[in-house]
Order: structure tokens, then C-alpha cells, then sequence
């Protein structure tokens, strides 16, 4: 989990876009993680994986806005991602976690960015 966290604060931080190859490598390997294990991730974990699963979210969902080759598998991952999500957030409401808490909580990782 730390792997893919680390990634994405090195994406985020870079003053170019990654490709789509690259994007959709990175996006597999997240899926490979919550196909795998997502019921045991623990609540740091869990909320490293909304913040990973928001920002894929809302990178695709402005890729897909673009027409090109790849305009529907964007889409699709938009859409996964979204579905992750909430299951991220139930995942987190089940540690007792309020939605205030877990945006505090958010913000706070966005800083370590």
C-alpha cells in the first residue's frame, strides 16, 4: 500500500502528465491490491486508498472528457473508481469514522503531498 501511495505522491508532484500506459499500469496494480485484500486493509490503509482511488477518480474522469482512442477506458475507470470509493468509505464509516473525521483525515494526507 505505501508502494502505491508513494507513486502517487511522485504523479502529483510532476509538472507533466503520465501516459496512458503508464496511468493504466498504475490503476491495474490499485485494483490488483483491492481485488486481493481490500476487506483486510486497516484504517490508515484504508483511507491511503480513498485518497489513491479520489484522485484516480478525478484524473480519469478529465481524461475521459477528451476525445480520443482511449476516451472509454477512462470512462470505465472513472467509473470503477467511483464504485471503490464508496466502498472505501463504508470500509471507513465501519472503523467509526465520521465523514467529518475522514475528511480531516484527508486533508491531512493531501499535506504529506
Amino acid at each position: 500500500m505505501q508502494e502505491l501511495f508513494d507513486k502517487l505522491k511522485e504523479y502529483l508532484n510532476m509538472d507533466t502528465e503520465i501516459s496512458f500506459e503508464e496511468f493504466d499500469q498504475y490503476y491495474k496494480k490499485v485494483l490488483d491490491v483491492l481485488n486481493t485484500s481490500w476487506t483486510s486493509l486497516d484504517e490508515e490503509d484504508s483511507m491511503k486508498m480513498l485518497f489513491i482511488l479520489d484522485n484516480l477518480k478525478g484524473n480519469s474522469e478529465d481524461r475521459a472528457k477528451r476525445k480520443g482512442k482511449e476516451q472509454k477506458k477512462y470512462q470505465k475507470m472513472f467509473q470503477r473508481s467511483e464504485i471503490w470509493m464508496a466502498a472505501m468509505y463504508k470500509r471507513l464509516n465501519e472503523f467509526g469514522l465520521s465523514e467529518e473525521e475522514i475528511s480531516k483525515r484527508y486533508e491531512a494526507l493531501y499535506e504529506t503531498v
